[in-house]
């Protein structure tokens, strides 16, 4: 048995320190990390274990006491066979047992083991569900066989047997691609596969809206006062969506005192724990009149208050199309690509959308450049008038 001893190296700026696993091999000092970082308070040095006051400590102490183990697996395998074990035959050693090792699928559930408490429930659903597709077309998968002609037929696959958009294809490359790149960080590949591999460009032009003629009939109905109870409040959450941006999730964590008079801050849920960013909203006539009745005067507290589930209010908008004359199956994810393409529509300001949107990438706004290929394509169209002369 190997002596090994658990240490945190210097924290980073936020006041995380990385934890290694130390031991020598022929007075050879071997560090190997565990890709955990924790506050310096929260370890414990004397024992190398991250104190019971931490989030998740047991999972991240189960990470620890599984890679002690695999050190100590290599030193008594090789004390049997009676070999000289060199730093250098540790590491090949190591690399090639991690993860039962060698199993992509292990690896994407010790990531996931460690990460995915850092992202959104919605986040974390598309990962499982990518993983579990490829699971489907590939049940067992070593790490050594991430080739690029393995995702290349992975990719027909997905486009001729499941007949998924090319959108959909490349979003679940591109989570494939996140486990890829811990599998290479770790030094069990030398590079990713997906350098060789060309997707084909395409743009998520999945972003369904409202019309503005459409957008003014709901609005009617509303000021009108046509439905009632639950249906009212759908129809005014709804509004509050195109008026303002938000997607649903972060309208219904919206706090009253993250209002002021002429706009409101938020940090999207699903970037909370990953790249939080606080994103600056200004509030037009419509929606301030909208904000000042759901809060009623109360000074604190959520926004929303005692709304239904999501499904549910998804099923009541699309009654209320009906009702309103919108041949259209709405859902609450009309409300902030109606808001994109009104706002860009009048002001061609990409750049203050992307803003307004909270996308960390323009690439992200881009899918509503629709809305200014369409204004140059009419803007051209007044030079028609010159082919008759």
């Amino acid at each position: 048995m190997a002596t090994l001893r658990v240490y945190q190296k210097r924290p980073n700026r936020k006041g995380d320190a990385p934890i290694y696993v130390t031991f020598y091999i022929d007075r050879q000092k071997v560090d190997l990390p565990t890709h955990i970082s924790v506050p310096v308070a929260m370890f414990d040095k004397e024992n190398g274990m991250v104190k019971r006051s931490m989030e998740y400590y047991r999972d991240k102490n189960l990470v620890i006491e599984n890679i002690k183990s695999r050190i100590n697996d290599i030193f008594v395998s090789y004390r049997l066979r009676r070999k000289r074990l060199t730093s250098e035959l540790f590491y090949k050693e190591y690399n090639s047992r991690s993860l039962s090792y060698g199993d992509f699928y292990a690896l994407c559930e010790e990531y996931q083991r460690l990460r995915f408490q850092e992202l959104s429930e919605g986040t974390k659903k598309k990962h499982l569900s990518t993983i579990r597709l490829l699971r489907e077309y590939r049940p067992n998968l070593s790490i050594d066989e991430l080739t690029p002609e393995l995702i290349r037929r992975w990719v027909i696959h997905m486009r001729k047997v499941r007949g998924n958009s090319e959108v959909t294809i490349a979003k679940n490359v591109r989570i494939v691609g996140i486990y890829i790149n811990e599998a290479v960080r770790r030094g069990l590949i030398d590079h990713s596969p997906l350098r060789e591999v060309k997707m084909r460009g395409c743009i998520d032009t999945t972003a369904e809206a409202l019309s503005e003629e459409e957008l003014d009939a709901l609005y009617h109905s509303y000021k009108q006062k046509t439905f009632k109870g639950m249906l009212s409040d759908t129809l005014e959450l709804f509004l509050f969506l195109c008026f303002s941006s938000l997607h649903v999730s972060d309208a219904l964590s919206l706090q009253i005192d993250q209002i002021d008079k002429d706009e409101f801050t938020y940090i999207r849920c699903k970037m909370l724990n990953v790249r939080p960013r606080v994103v600056h909203v200004p509030i037009s006539k419509p929606l301030r009149a909208i904000i000042e009745k759901r809060r009623a005067g109360r000074d604190n507290g959520l926004l929303w208050e005692d709304m239904p589930p999501v499904q549910r209010m998804n099923a009541a908008l699309k009654y209320i199309a009906r009702v309103a004359g919108v041949n259209k199956r709405l859902s609450t994810k009309f409300g902030r690509h109606t808001f994109a393409t009104v706002f860009l529509r009048h002001t061609r300001d990409i750049n203050t959308l992307r803003d307004i949107l909270g996308h960390t990438n323009i690439k992200q706004t881009m899918v509503y450049a629709h809305v200014l290929d369409a204004d140059r394509k009419s803007g051209v169209s007044v030079f028609d008038r010159y082919s008759t002369k």
